[in-house]
């Protein structure tokens, strides 16, 4: 006696639907978002004069960013030219 065949419905995690991928999708986008907010944080923190040079250059080295520079940037000081008197 032989059974009638069925078609084998496909396992879920197996093959996912459409529905599935766009959730994964969209979880994956929100999480390199996340971590893309991570990066920037730490790349701001390297290249922030107010903290100590050699942990900052540590930390780019570690990160594979660049590095910030040894050099302190000073704003440049404005001179005020005298007013001429008048007359």
């Amino acid at each position: 006696m032989t059974t009638p065949t069925v078609a084998a419905e496909p396992v879920p995690m197996r093959r996912p639907d459409a529905l599935r991928l766009a959730s994964d999708l969209h979880s994956a986008e929100d999480e390199l978002r996340k971590v893309r907010g991570k990066l920037r944080e730490a790349v701001d923190f390297v290249h922030d004069p107010a903290y100590d040079l050699a942990a900052r250059q540590a930390l780019a080295r570690r990160m594979g960013v660049p590095e910030p520079s040894c050099t302190l940037t000073v704003p440049a000081v404005v001179a005020l030219q005298p007013v001429p008197a008048a007359r």
